[in-house]
């Protein structure tokens, strides 16, 4: 089905746009748990993104295919993100072209679903190159040093851009915005618009750490807040497409 039928909207939305939002919603907010069922069992992950690399580098090798497979999947889930944040945007906006504050929500989807897709692309590209050239035969122990401070630099670099831009900063615009764009035309509850708000400001908080501030959660509660909110607006939308489905065939029968 085509982008285009789902963000044109010059009429209430159709039973199937529901039931299509409510599913990928569904898929978004449960699919975080396969990346993190895979990789927390062969690294440790969320642990792993902190391991010195003289520590990280030997997992890295010995587990190769669990890593690819499961920031594979990590990387799947951040770029359905795009999807669900347009999808769920149209939804909550009124009818008719979408407004500026729309918009923004969904820039800041696109960029957060980049800046994620970046952050993880570290894990199966130059990390792996690392991994391999720091386990080589022979290697000095200032080569082996050298190579641990580039895996240093690239992870710091790549979590900056994953973690605090990608899941923190854009991630956040997004919720808040599409939470303000809810409050504001009222075709969703004011529930999702205020729980939205409270997600968006817990999944900002890993940002901090750009200016030497410890978040006061970590990022896997942070980050369950909105996975949460992503699987209650699926309900929400698979519950009013069903509803719309039973009213429609009411409304032929009679």
């Amino acid at each position: 089905m085509p982008l285009s039928d789902f963000l044109p909207d010059d009429s209430p939305p159709p039973q199937r746009r529901y039931l299509a939002a409510g599913l990928v919603l569904m898929v978004q907010g449960l699919s975080i748990f396969a990346p993190m069922a895979v990789l927390g069992g062969a690294i440790r992950w969320p642990d792993s993104l902190d391991f010195p690399p003289a520590h990280m580098l030997p997992l890295l090798r010995d587990q190769l295919s669990a890593v690819r497979l499961g920031y594979g999947l990590y990387l799947g889930y951040s770029v359905l993100f795009l999807v669900t944040g347009a999808l769920t945007v149209r939804l909550a906006a009124r009818p008719g072209p979408l407004g500026s504050l729309a918009l923004v929500a969904i820039g800041a989807a696109a960029a957060s679903a980049l800046a994620r897709s970046i952050g993880i692309l570290r894990w199966l590209t130059g990390s792996v190159t690392l991994a391999e050239a720091h386990a080589a035969a022979g290697l000095s122990a200032e080569g082996r040093a050298a190579i641990e401070m580039m895996q240093a630099a690239i992870n710091a670099w790549g979590g900056a851009i994953g973690e605090a831009l990608g899941v923190a900063i854009f991630a956040s615009l997004w919720a808040v915005s599409t939470s303000l764009l809810i409050l504001r035309d009222r075709r969703l509850p004011v529930w999702a618009g205020v729980t939205g708000l409270i997600a968006g400001g817990l999944v900002a908080f890993p940002s901090l750490e750009l200016v030497g501030i410890a978040p006061p959660v970590s990022i896997v509660l942070s980050t369950t807040g909105i996975q949460l909110w992503f699987m209650a607006l699926g309900l929400l939308f698979l519950w009013r497409g069903v509803h719309r489905a039973a009213g429609d065939s009411g409304g032929k029968s009679a």
